[in-house]
Parts: structure tokens; sequence; C-alpha cells
């Protein structure tokens, strides 16, 4: 069973950890007892434990004989959406091939490690050879069979728009195919915090929120510095109400959101992971067939109009004739060849399934596409130790309102309002060679309750990237003295402590000449911090041009037969930076209008 997977995945699949808690032995009892357990006699549940990426996995497995008859999940801490979706996947390739040696599911890295050895773990408490379980798994060369399918709708990508597109269609009574290239759902949307746009929706007004469309289209304009494709923009700010409208309600999408909400966007619960989840779930109820790891690989084309796809499974190897096909596959931050190459000295902190497949698979109908130089870039992340981006927006907000915090560059010089715009904060960050966010103990503090809080990282986490102080990343240093600090940074000291004696200064004045007002004084007192802070890019701004019935159009403004698109893989709707909670609302809008248009139209 192919599980190897060439990009880090994202989904919101729900773990189950539940299962027989009769754990016959523990390695310790077995160990103090001095039982000699052979792997011929070896049988019943035993546990195994390891380090996964946020704490312990512990494990049980059912041996009968040789053989392991069932794997649990007893406990685990891994991030929702990623590592804890990545399980599930694990678990099934072990039963599957009998083997500790399972593919590590990319992105997931360290929780795929983590996994291996705590059923290795488990393994020798079970008194099993090891080295029985340690084969590779079992490559399938046999041919794929050929599968041909009908349908009326194909949906490529089961990230929030292909989710919301297939869901609405099915509503609205349409037979509907949804496929995945991943082996489990979500994309993008599910490493999304789900802040959502709701602009014309019921609940925004009984909230009393004052908002028009004709508001979130000057808003969208003058933070996207009027280089949107002001159609693309017509097409969410007066559809987005009557979307989120439907995602809410429980004859609808029946996803659960936070309410109330002062501002224009609400909250899924979950955040995205759990937004997809429910999607998914209602999706597969509402009759919905659905293929994982099963990637499209090409349009079918008669006389010029879309009429299917062939895709790969597996096992088998699909035609899928239909009436239309919805591409949704993201955009393409996770391809080098099309991102344009100023964005790649940034690090990336998209999903890794974000290839452009939609652009790939379009070549030879010369679709039009716009604002394929844009990419939106963000200020506050942390890198990994995987490589990728993390967004701190949770942690500098922390650390900016409680205690003296800022940033500066290798020069240890301030350089500008770390409170204002994110675009400003962009500019001016792209002209340093580094950037550190300095902190006291309450700011520091401050920011990883922030960081704790929102599961991006844990205490454990903070206790380690300190002992590593500044060698490996992310760069999070210690020090006694601002000198200290400066000395692991190679900054210069007297820069940064003129610095810090002006910050504190400015304090006192209310406002720096920077324009960000101040109020927390930098303490006087040791220990600081310093936090390496990046520019991080993700979501891609352009692609494929639409018109209102969500169909892809060519070079000469004519509509494609039978093909249309929705959420990442269309372009133009944010300029060059995207304003917040319209991406989710885009996915989640987008994938609403294109299921109910095509739905629609498959019926004439």
């Amino acid at each position: 069973m192919r599980k190897t997977l060439a990009l880090l995945l994202a989904s919101a699949m729900v773990l189950s950890a539940c299962g027989s808690k009769a754990s016959t032995e523990s390695a310790a009892e077995t160990t103090a007892a001095g039982a000699e357990t052979t792997a011929e006699a070896a049988g019943g549940t035993f546990t195994g434990k390891a380090a996964g990426f946020h704490g312990d996995i512990t494990v049980q497995i059912t041996a009968e004989g040789e053989k392991l008859t069932d794997i649990q999940i007893l406990e685990q801490t891994e991030t929702e959406g990623i590592g804890a979706a990545a399980l599930p996947v694990l678990v099934q390739e072990a039963l599957d091939n009998q083997t500790i040696n399972v593919d590590s599911v990319s992105g997931a890295t360290v929780t795929s490690d983590g996994f291996r050895a705590a059923l290795e773990d488990a393994i020798k408490n079970a008194g099993l050879d090891v080295e029985k379980f340690s084969r590779s798994a079992a490559s399938d060369n046999t041919e794929k069979a050929e599968v041909a399918l009908e349908t009326d709708i194909v949906v490529v990508g089961a990230g929030g728009a292909g989710l919301t597109a297939s869901l609405s269609a099915l509503q609205n009574g349409a037979k509907v195919i949804l496929l995945e290239k991943m082996a489990i759902p979500g994309g993008a949307s599910a490493m999304a915090g789900a802040g959502t746009t709701a602009t014309g929706s019921k609940w925004l007004k009984e909230d009393g929120v004052e908002d028009t469309p004709e508001l979130l289209k000057k808003d969208l304009l003058a933070n996207g510095h009027n280089l949107n494709h002001e159609p693309t923009v017509d097409i969410f700010v007066n559809t987005v109400g009557k979307a989120f409208d439907w995602l809410v309600d429980p004859e609808g999408a029946n996803v659960e959101y936070k309410r109330p909400t002062t501002s224009r966007t609400y909250s899924g619960v979950g955040r995205g992971a759990g937004v997809v989840t429910t999607l998914m779930e209602h999706v597969k109820e509402a009759g919905g067939e659905v293929y994982l790891s099963t990637p499209a690989t090409e349009l079918l084309i008669e006389d010029g109009r879309v009429t299917g796809v062939k895709a790969e499974g597996e096992k088998e190897s699909y035609t899928i004739r239909a009436k239309a096909v919805i591409l949704a596959t993201g955009g393409f931050g996770a391809n080098t060849e099309l991102v344009p190459e100023e964005y790649q000295k940034f690090v990336y902190a998209g999903a890794p399934g974000a290839t452009g497949d939609a652009l790939k698979m379009t070549e030879s109908l010369d679709p039009d596409l716009i604002n394929m130089q844009y990419v939106n870039v963000q200020p506050n992340s942390i890198v990994l130790p995987s490589g990728l981006g993390q967004y701190c927006n949770p942690g500098v907000s922390g650390a900016y309102g409680t205690s003296g915090a800022f940033l500066v560059n290798e020069k240890g010089e301030r350089f500008a309002n770390e409170q204002g715009n994110a675009y400003s904060l962009v500019q001016a960050m792209k002209e340093n060679a580094s950037t550190y966010l300095i902190m006291d103990q309450a700011s520091f503090d401050a920011f990883n309750k922030g960081m704790t809080g929102s599961k991006i990282y844990t205490d454990e986490d903070v206790k380690t990237w300190l002992e590593n102080n500044g060698s490996s990343n992310p760069v999070m240093v210690k020090g006694e003295s601002l000198e200290d600090v400066a000395a692991v940074l190679k900054l210069p000291a007297d820069a940064l402590t003129a610095a810090a004696e002006k910050y504190n200064a400015d304090v006192e004045a209310g406002e720096d000449e920077y324009g960000r007002k101040l109020e927390h004084k930098l303490s006087g007192d040791g220990p600081y911090y310093a936090v390496q802070m990046w520019l991080r890019y993700y979501a891609t701004l352009g692609g494929l041009h639409i018109n209102d019935k969500m169909q892809v159009l060519n070079t000469a403004q004519e509509p494609i037969e039978g093909l249309y698109a929705a959420g990442e893989a269309v372009g133009g709707l944010e300029g060059d930076i995207y304003l917040g909670g319209t991406l989710f609302g885009w996915a989640m809008t987008s994938g609403y209008d294109a299921g109910m248009s095509v739905s629609e139209a498959v019926k004439e």
C-alpha cells in the first residue's frame, strides 16, 4: 500500500483514541518479573510510548501470535490537522503491512518518527521479535485496474473550497465525486485559523455589526493597493453573506462558529481543522463519493469542452466522465517553478500540496491567468525545526500588550512600528538581513502563553529551544543582560542597549517616532529574551480567471465549457496582500457559489 506523501499533509480528520484499556502487562512489569515471553506465545494487549512533536505518543497493540490485529492511539497531543491527522494513516499502514517501518507522512516527520518508536516499544513489551516487524512495507507492483466512473460533477481538491463546493452541489441534487491527492483532506484550510468574513450575513446584522458589500469592497481594494481584479471582488462581496448563512445554517452546512463578533468575521470552532472535519463528514452523509490519495492527472476534453478527468488511485486508474469539473486544487506556493524568485528568500509557511495543479491541468485550454506575480507575505513568524514557517500572531500580540517588547534588526536598532499594519511592517522587514523580537520575562511569558494556548508549540518545546541557545531553529535566546543576548546573536551590544533605553524613554512620552503608542517599559532587570522573526509566504494571490458563474475563462475571455474553479486556484481577489478573514471566507464563499452554479447548470 503506497502511503509515501511528497508533501505536508494538512487535514481535519478526527483521531479515534478509544479502545481496549485492558493492558495485560507493562514493560516495567515484564522486566521486573523476569518473564521470558516468546514471539510464539505472545498475545493480548501491550502499550508503548515515545516522544512526538508536542508530547508523548502512547500506542496500544493487540497481538495474536506473531500478528498485530489492532493498534490504538491511547494518548497524543500532536498538532490538529497535521500530526494528529497523520496518525490514523500510519496506524493503517502498520496494520496492513505488519511493520514498524511505515513511510513518514512528510511534514509530520516528528510525529511519524514518534509513532514508529512507540510502536516498536509496544512490540518489545509484547515479547515479539522486533526484527520481524522492521521490514519495509511490501511494494505493490501489480498492474492497476482500469475503472470507469460517471457522475454529474467531479470536484478536484478536498480543501475548504472543494468541500463546500461538493456539499452545496450535493444538497442541490447533483451527484458528486470528490478527489483529493493527499491521504487526508483539508489542504491549506486545515492549517488556517478559520476567521471567516460574513459581510451581509444574518448573524452580522443580528449582532449589530455595521457592514455592507460596498464597505468590504472598499477595504479589499485599499488593502490590496487597487491591484485586485474588481469583477472577482464583486463576486465575493455580493455573495459572501448568503454563503455564510448557508455555512452555519443547521439545514445547510451546519458548521459550528463562535458568536457574537464585533468585526465582520466569525471564527470557526476548532479552527480550520474543525471546519473541514465537519464539512467532510457532511459531504459523506450527503452521498458524496470521496477518493483520497487519488490525484487527478488530466482533464478529459472533447471538442473544447471538459467532460471529466483521469485520476490515479493506489490500486486503480480512473476515467471519470462528468457533466462538469470544479477545480479547487489550491494555490502554487509550494511550487518554486511558479513562485516568483523574490518571495523565495522568505520562509514558506503554506500547504505543501499547493503545487499549482489547476494551472498544470488547464495548460492546453489557454486559460486566462490573473495576478500571478503576487504572493501573500506576512510578518511575525518563526521557523520551526522542520524548516517550515509558523505564524506567531498570538504570541506577539500577547508580548506587546503585556510588557516591554520590540523588534531590532541585525544592527541592534529598532526600525518600525511593530503594531502597525502588516504591509508596512513587511516592507520594513524586507530591508533587514535579520530581525529579532526583544522581550523581558513578562513579555516572553505572554508570548509563549499565546503560542501554547493556540497549540502551536508546548512549554517543553520552549525549554528545548532555549537550551539550543540560538544554534538551531527556531532561534530563541536567553541572557541575564541585554549584552548577553547581543553576544549570542552577534549584535552590537551598545546599539541594543541604546535601543532599549530609547524605547523606555518613548514609553514615558507615550509614543515613538514610528507612531506606535507605548504603555509598557522593558524591565530594568533581566533575564531578557530574543526570538528571531521572519517574513513568511504562504497563499498565492494569482490564478485562474473566472466569471460570475464560476466558469474558467480562456485568454479570449470566453468560458471553457464544463470547467469551473473555486478557492485559491482562482486569482484576483486580494491584490498584493490579503485582508484578514477573506482568504478562508473566499474558500467558503467561492466553493458554495461554484457548487450551486454547477449543480444548476447540470440540471439543464
